[in-house]
Formats: C-alpha cells, sequence, structure tokens
C-alpha cells in the first residue's frame, strides 16, 4: 500500500488494479514562475523592444518578438514536463538513530513526453527570496513515457522514534531555466527509527531447560548438530580444534536439544544505567548479538513482554517495540 499524487488528471489504470487510492491535483495546482535567469532575460527584451522603437529598426522588433516567442515557448515545455507525472510513495525500511532514512519516491510518466530534470526537496520554512537556495536533491534525469523511476529521498534521522517526512516539493526549470515549475505532496508514511545499537555490557546471563546457568553466547550442548563459523566471543572450548588443525580455519561445533539456552532481555538488566535512552541502546546492542549467535531470546521492557524466539522478524517485532517505547 503505497499513496500517489496525480500532478494532472489522468484516466483511470484500465486494469482495474488499485494498488493505492489517489490523490489528483488539477492544472492549477501546477504552480510556474520566473526564475532570476527569467527575469534578466526579460529586462533584456524589453531594453531590446525600447531600442527597435527609439530606432524604428524592423530588424530589432524581428529579433525581440523571436526571443519573446522563445520564451513563451519555454514556459509552456517547461509546464508540460512536470503536468501529468504521478508521484507515489511508500513505507521506508527501518534505520538506527543517526543514519539517514530513505524515503521511497516513484516517479511514473504515462503521458506521450519525456521527462527531463526533475528534482526533489523539503520545502523550507520561512525562507526568504533572497537566500541563497540549497541544492536540491536530483531524484531523476530523462524519464520515458510508460516508465518509472524510484529513487530514495534522504531525511536525517537524530533520535528513535517516528520520523515523518516533511511536504516534499517538485520541480523542474527544463529546457532553459527561465522558468521554475513546481507542485507539492506529503508522503504518507512516517519511517520508525531505532535505537543507536551500543553499549559497554556484554550479553548477560540466560539459562537453559535444565536450570543450567551459561552466557549469551553459547547454544546448546545435548545433541550434536553441526558446524559454524567462529564468532568473537564463542567459548574456546566448543572450538573445533581437529579441523584448525587441517587447516580449515576457526570453526564451531553447536548442538541442540533439551539444553538449549533462552536470553531473556528486560529492564532489570539495564537496571544500572539511569539514561532511559542508554538502556534502549544497550538492548538494542544485545538484541543484534543474540541474533549474530543464533540464541533465542526473549524482551519485556514496561508494557510489552515479546516471547523467546530468533529470526529477522522476531528482532524486528523487539527493535520495533523498542523504537517505540514512550510513544
Amino acid at each position: 500500500m503505497s499513496t500517489r499524487i496525480v500532478l494532472e488528471r489522468l484516466p483511470a489504470d484500465p486494469s482495474g488494479n488499485i494498488e493505492y487510492q489517489a490523490e489528483q491535483l488539477k492544472r492549477h495546482r501546477v504552480y510556474i514562475f520566473p526564475t532570476i535567469q527569467g527575469w534578466i532575460y526579460s529586462m533584456m527584451l524589453i531594453v531590446m523592444l525600447l531600442g527597435a522603437i527609439n530606432y524604428n529598426n524592423s530588424m530589432a522588433y524581428m529579433l525581440c518578438f523571436l526571443l519573446t516567442s522563445l520564451g513563451l515557448v519555454c514556459m509552456l515545455h517547461t509546464y508540460r514536463n512536470l503536468s501529468g507525472l504521478i508521484i507515489s510513495s511508500s513505507r521506508p525500511k527501518s534505520v538506527f538513530a543517526g543514519q539517514p532514512a530513505l524515503f521511497p519516491i516513484q516517479l511514473d510518466n504515462r503521458l506521450g513526453l519525456e521527462k527531463f530534470s526533475l528534482y526533489l526537496e523539503q520545502q523550507a520554512t520561512r525562507k526568504k527570496w533572497f537566500r541563497k537556495k540549497e541544492t536540491a536533491e536530483l531524484v531523476s534525469v530523462g524519464i520515458n513515457s510508460g516508465q518509472k523511476n524510484t529513487s530514495y529521498y534522504p531525511v536525517e534521522s537524530h533520535r528513535r522514534g517516528v520520523l515523518n517526512c516533511k511536504r516534499l516539493k517538485i520541480s523542474t526549470t527544463f529546457p532553459l531555466g527561465l522558468f521554475v515549475a513546481w507542485s507539492y505532496f506529503e508522503p504518507e508514511y512516517d519511517c520508525l527509527i531505532y535505537p543507536v545499537p551500543e553499549g559497554q555490557k556484554q550479553l548477560p546471563v540466560y539459562t537453559s531447560n535444565d536450570d543450567d546457568t551459561e552466557y549469551g553466547t553459547q547454544a546448546g550442548t545435548d545433541d550434536f548438530a553441526g558446524f559454524r563459523k567462529y564468532r568473537a566471543g564463542d567459548p574456546i572450548h566448543s572450538i573445533a580444534w581437529k579441523a584448525y588443525a587441517k587447516e580449515q580455519g576457526l570453526i564451531v561445533k553447536q548442538f541442540s536439544g533439551k539444553g538449549s539456552k533462552t536470553l531473556m532481555l528486560n529492564w532489570e538488566s539495564v537496571s544500572h544505567i539511569n539514561n532511559i535512552e542508554a538502556r534502549l541502546s544497550q538492548l538494542c546492542y544485545w538484541i543484534l548479538n543474540a541474533e549474530k549467535a543464533s540464541i533465542h531470546y526473549a524482551l519485556e521492557i514496561p508494557g510489552v513482554s515479546i516471547e523467546a524466539s530468533h529470526g529477522n522478524q522476531h528482532k524486528e517485532i523487539c527493535l520495533n517495540a523498542l523504537a517505540r517505547y514512550g510513544n
């Protein structure tokens, strides 16, 4: 499911497959205005016209009218370069705090005209006209008729939680830079920001089904289940030294069975940390390490209890709980 905005009223999709609801912008929602180069060009035409009138020179009249026609044609092409474009946004992937959140933006050109030099930027707040404009993110150059182009607009994430993308502005100055046409749209989906995975504590102790206590870097010790590559923190006694002597590298024996371990990550495990964000970062660090070590782990924080498991889906559920804590 994603949301899209149409910069001109278009016929319905003949296939009838509606993947998302569309908001249509009529033609008056595509704005156009001269650029600084356009104003200079206009002043030059006025000076040329005054000179032609003063000297009554037919060649000067012809040149002035020719350049005026060129400017009008340029204005039409600038407008048509943006008109009819379909802009879609979908859900971005979650990232850790400090990493840029990439919002997927899809440009769909269903008309018979190729699109050139399209720019996408966040709308600045209280930006004065005389201030230097920041460079916009170039999202696409040249979209042929019937083609789609997916780009990712980066937004800096400074803290965990839900990050929304502010209203975006898509613009173009094609072909000569004399006019700029633009329109606005707002991505519907937010990006979930995970805590920063950092901490000084290693994985806490965990218990097995036979009530033994071990450190969070081992698997079960009953039935032999195979080998895997050595990871930092694996116990020395689990290394297959015979394989190492045969120059097969460092590999670790894996076991499974009744002695399989469950790692409990809860609020008490980080009670020694005063800062809440630092607690969440430590839990996030443990989750990633436990996942790398293929350890079954459970998570308990105030208001959330997640049963023990492992795998990418379980990891995302736990990280989502950390990201949404307190929200």
